[in-house]
């Protein structure tokens, strides 16, 4: 066998365990950033404690892989990987209902400097989902480092369904950075569960009372304005930085004060979320319709030509956006329709047996008796229908 295509097995094995893996797992979310220093980090360990709390089975993966802090933030740096009846490694059992897993554990020190580019650092990721035994989850949290480089861009390409969930502070300097993330989330097709402002405002360790030292409202004046959910916001209290350094995070180490209340409520929030986004996709609220074309004006009804496809985005029956994508030509084109994340495509009444395939794969199918349309054309009048 050559090296090229045991290389392909390889990665197709990986693949499958990949698909395996996720199929277990009902809401995955990537806590991300523009910036660094927005307590991105404490509000990921914070949510998935919290949610663990309400008897969720709850998944919490820290890929950063240059900066790992969930151990630490856990208190639960001592803590090794379980090893699996059938040899694999499981995640790292935190709790009953919580597991996690961070790069830190698999280093020989605990201060050993990571330096790798982004091959490894993607090789890296995939393993932690595909090889790594999570079990049946409601929900992975995946803590993200700042920006938009290489290992967001990795879980939004792995995990094609996963939301995003960005963390902002009041102040203006990181709200211009949420609309990178924001526009990050548009061109790799992930939907964006909601926007949480954290630092938001000061709870006085002498009286209890929220002061406005860092302003608030910038995060939920930026949602409105940009259309994305405003989870909650976050108070800073002093006790914070005590727990995550002795690795108890204040959702349960203090649950009555008022930065825990906060974070309940936004936990209560992005289960509502969850649910309300996961039930769009169901009932077709939401839909991610390609269109196999031609040309950007001409239809495509033969399945030998399907290279080029019109992306759709639809919600409510409206559409809210347009993309153009090239399917790679040795791609199958269900794994194609997986990566951008369609939920329906559109074919011609001809094309029966690729609409069989794609439907046993999760893809549901729109019929035309139409050739060589404008794909707007069939776009609009599909929704005319349906409206």
């Amino acid at each position: 066998m050559s090296v090229k295509k045991e290389k392909s097995a390889i990665l197709d094995q990986q693949d499958k365990k990949l698909k395996e893996q996720l199929s277990k797992i009902k809401h995955k979310i990537m806590v991300m950033s523009g910036k660094g220093g927005v307590g991105k980090s404490t509000v990921a360990v914070n949510i998935a404690v919290g949610l663990s709390l309400q008897d969720f089975m709850v998944g919490l993966l820290d890929v950063d892989l240059h900066g790992p802090s969930i151990p630490k933030m856990l208190g639960a740096r001592d803590l090794k990987l379980t090893r699996r009846p059938d040899g694999r490694l499981g995640a790292i059992k935190y709790s009953p209902n919580l597991k996690f897993l961070s790069i830190e554990p698999l280093l020989p020190a605990e201060d050993s400097a990571i330096i790798w580019r982004g091959p490894i650092k993607i090789s890296a990721i995939r393993q932690f989902i595909g090889d790594i035994d999570w079990g049946e989850l409601d929900y992975l949290v995946i803590d993200a480092p700042p920006g938009t480089g290489d290992e967001p861009l990795t879980v939004a390409k792995t995990i094609p369904d996963a939301y995003a969930l960005i963390v902002t502070t009041p102040q203006e300097v990181s709200l211009i950075d949420v609309k990178k993330s924001i526009k990050f989330c548009q061109k790799v097709k992930m939907r964006i569960l909601g926007l949480i402002e954290n630092m938001s405002g000061f709870i006085c360790p002498h009286c209890g009372k929220p002061l406005d030292l860092f302003k608030r409202g910038g995060g939920q004046k930026l949602a409105e304005e940009m259309g994305i959910r405003f989870l909650g916001k976050i108070p800073v209290d002093p006790r914070v930085v005590d727990t995550g350094d002795r690795g108890k995070p204040i959702v349960g180490a203090y649950p009555e004060s008022l930065t825990a209340q906060a974070f309940e409520e936004v936990i209560r929030n992005i289960i509502s979320a969850t649910e309300e986004m996961h039930k769009e996709v169901l009932e077709e609220k939401y839909m991610r319709i390609a269109v196999p074309i031609a040309t950007p004006q001409k239809f495509e009804a033969n399945p030998e030509k399907f290279d080029l496809f019109a992306l759709y985005d639809i919600e409510n029956n409206k559409l809210l956006v347009k993309d153009v994508a090239k399917k790679p030509e040795n791609q199958a084109l269900v794994d194609f329709l997986q990566e951008q994340v369609a939920t329906h495509i559109l074919l011609h009444a001809s094309n029966t047996s690729v609409a069989d395939e794609l439907t046993s794969q999760g893809i549901r199918v729109f019929i035309t008796e139409e050739i060589e349309a404008n794909p707007d054309n069939l776009i609009h009048t599909l929704l005319s229908q349906r409206g």
